[in-house]
């Protein structure tokens, strides 16, 4: 017998959406999606990346579509963009197992040059690795040539980063395990004008590590690398690049995390650790896109063949169903069962009624997945799924069904059964630098004030108010759930604004990435955030309605700064580059880090807030060469580029 659970994860969007007495009435953002260019697409996304491509000074987007076309959209300023993918980038380099891809101008010529990484096929093929080079605008696919198309990685996330500290960007390409023997490289170095082979100088402690992120966790001019792990061990990997092979620091406990973010939230002059984390949904996971809306996950093991997992709702409505497997073949009509004469659908999308399905259909399965769909009593539904042994022919790998479903009527009372949810939040963890110690501090820090799966977070001074705030991407496996938006009270303690200043965003698709870019040059951070995640269990109808949505910063009073690095004797873009900027008697820094994180870039330009203060008494940057270079008496509310000195 089936024994349901309640499912409390679909309360979150709802508990999100309301207002507590701690949290702030603030509005900081501005929807401004539809007039933007960038509202028509829906589907599957893989993260987005900032760089001014054309040199105008405005950041530009690429963003990967995963399984779609990818697209490059040209800043035309005032929050415009037009998409010029055709002009810049041959159709035959748009398609494929598309992931990662971030900016860098890698050979130094004044130009931001593009990395695309891909999949393996299954996790057992091949599939070459894309390194596009800015030949005047076009963005020209020079991967095999240059000597970093690795066919045989299963890459997610690139990191551009000198390994070496000799003025050249070397390419990490962030990968996950594949299914074989096969261990492809993680690390290229530049030599001689191409790249190659370097992971004995930087090998993660697994076979799996899907990205890493760039920063300082100390005094001296080496940047510190920190990786998140994937299989068993260590899910925490922190590197020191001033040796090599660079070293492993014993800094982080094993702690899960979706999102890593850097920053100095404190402003006591050390860069801390925020990291963003959710568990996972369970057998069943269960989003809400709307009041007459589901969509449900569903995980199908050999370890719970004997056991269906199974979901229930209630509805006056007509159903519309939508039912997928994660690939071609995983799922037919013949599979799916409707009420007690256990009718077949003619299509796996088709449109239902109650009486048409009344009964529950028999749970006798084969060696074929089952979909049992039925009304056992008025208003009420029930879909069961089941997999023998037989299923997964002698295969550990789960076995995923999604399926869709809208009503004529309002959904209520959603459950799963036995006990086949999981709360999805998870407490996040903020570790903050003691002398290069870092003590976690999440709960007193109140990171923690509202429970929410976190799949993806930056950090920024959104109210430029010299303190580093939190912006948080909240989904569930099946379903985005709403976004958090931390504001810094200048202690390095945080206030939950209500509705994420204006950007808690569309309950639509699953959580994918966040990204942050000033688009419109007027000194404060805007938004971009993704909601077609499109891997893992999440691949599939959950994802086929995801969406971009594009948050403008409406701004304040308050005074900034922005900073372009252009390197000299270090690499062109400045990247492992420290920046720390004094205005008022309180000095903040920042990390050059090329505004790398899980699935997306952010525009590499360093924003500081400067809260009332007009005028900078110094800025201090310390090159990745060892250079220190010191600038006085700069005006705010500028994009100030400086230029290292040759010497």
């Amino acid at each position: 017998m089936i024994v349901r659970s309640h499912l409390f994860v679909l309360c979150l969007a709802a508990v999100l959406a309301g207002c507590s007495p701690a949290e702030k009435e603030l509005t900081v953002f501005e929807d401004i999606t539809a007039q933007s260019g960038l509202g028509a697409y829906e589907g599957m996304t893989h993260g987005a990346a900032w760089g001014d491509y054309d040199g105008d000074g405005q950041p530009d987007l690429y963003v990967t579509n995963h399984l779609k076309q990818a697209m490059l959209f040209r800043n035309m300023g005032g929050g415009r963009f037009a998409d010029v993918t055709v002009e810049a980038i041959n159709p035959n380099n748009l398609g494929g197992d598309k992931h990662g891809a971030a900016w860098a101008d890698f050979n130094n010529d004044g130009k931001v040059d593009l990395a695309q990484l891909t999949g393996a096929i299954q996790g057992v093929g091949v599939e070459p690795k894309r390194l596009f080079v800015n030949e005047g605008g076009k963005l020209v696919e020079r991967a095999a040539l240059l000597g970093v198309d690795n066919p045989p990685g299963r890459t997610r996330m690139p990191l551009w980063l000198d390994i070496d500290q000799d003025g050249k960007l070397d390419l990490f390409q962030g990968a996950e395990a594949r299914f074989d023997d096969l261990t492809p490289p993680f690390l290229f170095a530049q030599q001689g004008g191409r790249f190659a082979d370097a992971t004995s100088r930087f090998k993660p402690d697994s076979r799996s590590a899907p990205f890493c992120v760039l920063t300082a966790l100390n005094d001296d001019r080496y940047p510190e690398v920190v990786c998140r792990l994937m299989g068993k061990g260590r899910p925490v990997q922190v590197f020191d690049t001033g040796t090599s092979p660079a070293r492993t620091l014993d800094l982080l406990p094993n702690t899960a995390f979706e999102d890593v973010v850097a920053g100095d939230f404190d402003n006591d002059g050390r860069i801390d650790l925020f990291l963003a984390r959710k568990n996972s949904g369970g057998r069943v996971a269960l989003g809400r896109g709307g009041e007459s809306a589901l969509t449900a996950q569903i995980e199908l093991t050999p370890q719970n063949a004997k056991e269906p997992a199974a979901f229930r709702f209630r509805t006056v409505g007509t159903l519309e169903v939508n039912l997928a497997g994660q690939h071609a073949g995983d799922l037919v009509p013949g599979d799916v069962k409707i009420g007690e004469q256990a009718m077949h659908p003619e299509r796996l999308d088709f449109d239902l009624s109650a009486d048409r399905a009344r009964g529950l259909p028999s749970p006798h399965v084969g060696n074929r997945p089952a979909v049992l769909i039925g009304s056992p009593e008025p208003e009420h539904w029930q879909i069961e799924f089941h997999a023998r042994p037989a299923v997964f022919g002698g295969k550990a790998r789960p076995r995923y069904i999604s399926i869709l479903i809208h009503s004529t009527a309002p959904i209520e009372d959603v459950e799963a059964l036995a006990d086949g949810a999981k709360d999805e939040t998870a407490p996040a963890r903020m570790f903050m630098n003691r002398d290069g110690k870092l003590v976690e501090e999440g709960d007193k820090r109140g990171v923690n004030a509202v429970p929410i799966a976190a799949m993806n977070a930056v950090a920024g001074d959104f109210d430029n108010d010299m303190d580093l705030d939190i912006f948080i991407l909240g989904s569930g496996d099946a379903g985005k759930t709403a976004n958090l938006l931390l504001l810094n009270n200048g202690k390095g303690e945080f206030d939950v604004v209500r509705h994420a200043g204006g950007a808690s965003g569309w309950l639509v698709g699953v959580g994918d990435s966040v990204t942050t870019a000033d688009i419109d040059v007027d000194g404060f951070l805007d938004l971009l955030t993704a909601s077609g995640g499109s891997m893992g269990r999440s691949l599939g109808l959950p994802s086929d309605n995801g969406r971009y949505q594009l948050f403008r910063n409406v701004g304040n009073s308050n005074h900034w700064l922005m900073i372009d690095l252009e390197g000299s004797r270090s690499n062109r873009d400045g990247i492992g580059a420290v920046v720390r900027v004094t205005a008022g008697g309180v000095t903040q820094i920042r990390v050059q880090d090329g505004g790398i994180h899980e699935r997306g870039q952010n525009h590499a330009r360093l924003h500081f807030g400067l809260a009332k203060n007009a005028q900078i008494e110094k800025i201090t940057i310390q090159w990745p060469s060892g250079l220190v270079q010191e600038l006085r008496g700069e005006k705010a509310n500028q994009v100030l580029r400086i230029k290292e000195p040759d010497a």
